[in-house]
C-alpha cells in the first residue's frame, strides 16, 4: 500500500524539523553573508528551537506557526540595519499622506526583483533538497556558525591617536581616546557645550554705500553623493561660484530642522531638541540682517503643508512674512502627496521682477524648493523613477539656476547668492536606509554642496575660486556674510575670495534628527539611537 503523503499545509503545520521555516533562515543567512543583514545568533537559535518543540496536535501547531509569523518578521527587522520601528510609528501620520503609487515604489526598494527571483530559486532548491537530506540539521548548524561569525566581527574599540577639534574658534571639544559608549557620549556633550559659546559678530551698522541683496537658495534633497550618482557633478552651474565648501555638513536630514538651523547660523550648532524653542536674537541670521536694514522675504515653490513646513518656518526661522504668491506660475511637478510644485524658473523670475520694481533698499530672501524631493513626478511627461527621475529633475533645476544667475549678472544690481541645500536625497541608500529614506542623518545625506557667489556691476575677483576643505556648517555662512560687510566689497568693486573666507569657523561632523545622532571620529562614523549606546555606521 502506498504511504500517505502530507499536503503542503500539513507539511507546514506538522513538519519534519523546521519545515518551510528552513527557507526563512536560509534567506537570512544568505543576506548575512552578502553583508546586507546582521545576524543575532542567540535570538535566531531560540526562535528555531521554539519552532522545533514537539506539539503533535494539528491545531496547536497551526496556532504556533501563525504566532511565529509576526515574531519572525520582528526578528528579521531586528537583524536588519534599519531604524527602529518606533520611528516608523512616529512618522505614520505623514506616511498616510503619501500617494499609493509612491508607497508601492518605496516597497519595491525594500524587495527588488533580484531578491524575489533569488527567493523563488531558494524555495525550489529547498523543496527538492528536503526530499534527499535533513535540511533542518544543516540550517541549525549554519545558525550557530553565523551567530559566532557575527560576534567575532562585531564592533571593536578604536584608539584615536590625534584629537579632533570641534572648532577652531571660541573653544574646542577634543575627540576621545577610544570609541566606548561613555567616551563618545562625553565627546558629544563637550561638542554642544563648546558650540554654545560661538557667536558671529556682525557690524553694528552697514556703512557700505552700495547695498546688496542676500539670496539663500535652500534646495531640498541635494547632496554631494546624489550629484555624483546622477552624473551631474560637471554641470556648468557649479563653475559659477566664487567660494565653495567641500566638506559642509547640513547637521540634519529633514527639511524643517535644516531651515531652522540655517536661520540660526549666527551661533554655534544647537542640539536638535532645542530647535523648536526660544532662541536669542543674536543667534538669528535674519534678525541680524534686519538690524542692518534688510527686509526679510520668503518664497516656496510648494504649499508648505507637509509636516507643517511653512508654519514651522514662519514660527522658528525669524521670517514671519507671508511667502511670495504662486499666482501665474506654472505647476511643473506634483509631489509624493499629490500636491503641486511650481516651476523654479517661474518663481525666481517672478520674484526678481517684483524685486527690481520694489522700493526696498536691500532684501534678504530665502527661497525653498522641493523640486528634487523623492517621489516627485514631472507633469505631462511619462513617469520615470529612481535615479533616472532624479537626474532628469536635477538637470532641469541646475539649468534654471544657472540661467537665473546669468540674469542676475546682467541686471546691474548687487547680490550675494548662497547655494545651500537642506540635506541630501539619500539617492544611493545604504544598509540602514533604502534609497530616498532620510530617517537617519547618514554621512551621504548630510554632506551637501554649498557655494557662494558675489554679483555686481564691474565686480572683480582678484584670485581663483576659494575651496574650503575644512569641516564646516551653518555658522561659516554667517561669518562669510559678516566678512562681506566688514570688507565693503561692493564699494571697492574688488575682492579676494581667499581673504573673504580666511577666518571661517570649522565645525566637527555632528548630525542629529529626533532620536538619532551621527558623529565622525577621524575617518569613522558612529550612530546612537538612544544617546547612550553607540555603534559604527555602516557606510559601505
Amino acid at each position: 500500500m502506498k504511504a500517505k503523503t502530507n499536503t503542503p499545509i500539513e507539511d507546514l503545520v506538522l513538519p519534519s524539523g523546521l519545515g518551510w521555516w528552513n527557507l526563512y533562515f536560509i534567506c537570512k543567512i544568505g543576506l548575512y553573508f552578502q553583508g546586507l543583514l546582521d545576524f543575532h545568533g542567540l535570538e535566531n537559535f531560540t526562535f528555531a528551537a521554539c519552532l522545533l518543540l514537539p506539539i503533535r496536535n494539528y491545531y496547536g501547531n497551526l496556532a504556533r506557526h501563525i504566532a511565529a509569523i509576526p515574531v519572525g518578521l520582528l526578528l528579521l527587522h531586528y537583524d536588519s540595519y534599519m531604524p527602529p520601528l518606533s520611528r516608523l510609528v512616529a512618522q505614520m501620520d505623514q506616511v498616510l499622506t503619501f500617494e499609493f503609487s509612491y508607497i508601492i515604489e518605496l516597497l519595491s526598494r525594500f524587495i527588488s526583483l533580484n531578491m524575489l527571483m533569488a527567493a523563488v530559486a531558494a524555495a525550489i532548491t529547498y523543496h527538492f533538497a528536503a526530499k534527499v537530506f535533513r535540511v533542518t540539521s544543516v540550517v541549525l548548524l549554519a545558525i550557530i556558525v553565523c551567530g559566532i561569525s557575527s560576534l567575532s566581527s562585531g564592533p571593536t574599540t578604536i584608539n584615536i591617536a590625534t584629537p579632533v577639534a570641534s572648532s577652531t574658534k571660541n573653544g574646542a571639544a577634543s575627540a576621545p581616546n577610544d570609541t566606548s559608549n561613555a567616551a563618545l557620549s562625553n565627546y558629544l556633550d563637550n561638542f554642544f557645550q563648546s558650540e554654545k559659546s560661538r557667536v558671529t559678530q556682525f557690524p553694528s551698522t552697514d556703512t557700505q554705500t552700495a547695498p546688496f541683496d542676500v539670496l539663500l537658495l535652500s534646495i531640498c534633497s541635494l547632496g554631494v553623493d546624489d550629484i555624483n550618482l546622477a552624473k551631474l557633478d560637471n554641470h556648468p552651474l557649479f563653475q559659477k561660484f566664487d567660494i565653495v565648501f567641500d566638506q559642509f555638513n547640513s547637521a540634519t536630514s529633514y527639511s524643517g530642522p535644516a531651515v531652522i538651523r540655517l536661520s540660526r547660523a549666527t551661533c554655534g550648532q544647537a542640539e536638535h531638541s532645542t530647535l523648536y524653542g526660544p532662541v536669542q536674537p543674536e543667534c538669528q541670521l535674519f534678525h541680524q540682517l534686519e538690524q542692518l536694514g534688510y527686509d526679510k522675504e520668503l518664497m516656496l515653490n510648494h504649499d508648505g503643508v507637509f509636516d507643517s513646513f511653512l508654519e514651522k518656518t514662519q514660527r522658528y526661522s525669524g521670517i514671519s512674512s507671508a511667502p511670495f504668491p504662486h499666482t501665474g506660475i506654472e505647476a511643473t511637478q506634483k509631489d509624493f502627496t499629490g500636491a503641486l510644485i511650481y516651476s523654479d524658473a517661474g518663481m525666481l523670475n517672478a520674484w526678481w521682477k517684483a524685486r527690481t520694481n520694489s522700493s526696498s533698499d536691500k532684501v534678504a530672501m530665502l527661497y525653498n524648493t522641493t523640486s528634487l524631493h523623492d517621489g516627485n513626478r514631472i507633469l505631462n511627461k511619462p513617469a520615470v523613477f529612481g535615479v533616472a527621475s532624479y537626474q532628469q529633475r536635477a538637470k532641469l533645476l541646475f539649468d534654471e539656476l544657472a540661467t537665473f544667475i546669468d540674469q542676475l549678472e546682467k541686471s546691474g544690481r548687487n547680490v550675494v547668492v548662497v547655494l545651500i541645500p537642506e540635506h541630501g536625497a539619500g539617492l544611493r541608500g545604504d544598509k540602514m536606509q533604502i534609497s530616498g529614506m532620510r530617517e537617519l542623518p547618514s554621512p551621504s545625506i548630510t554632506h551637501i554642496p554649498v557655494a557662494v557667489k558675489l554679483i555686481g556691476p564691474e565686480m572683480q575677483r582678484s584670485d581663483g575660486v576659494s575651496h574650503i576643505s575644512e569641516a564646516s556648517s551653518h555658522e561659516a555662512i554667517s561669518q562669510l556674510l559678516a566678512n562681506i560687510f566688514e570688507q565693503k566689497v561692493f564699494d571697492t568693486k574688488s575682492y579676494s575670495a581667499a581673504q573673504l573666507s580666511s577666518n571661517l569657523p570649522q565645525t566637527a561632523l555632528v548630525s542629529q534628527n529626533e532620536g538619532s545622532t551621527v558623529i565622525k571620529i577621524e575617518e569613522d562614523f558612529f550612530i546612537t539611537l538612544d544617546q547612550k549606546n553607540w555603534s559604527p555606521y555602516p557606510t559601505q
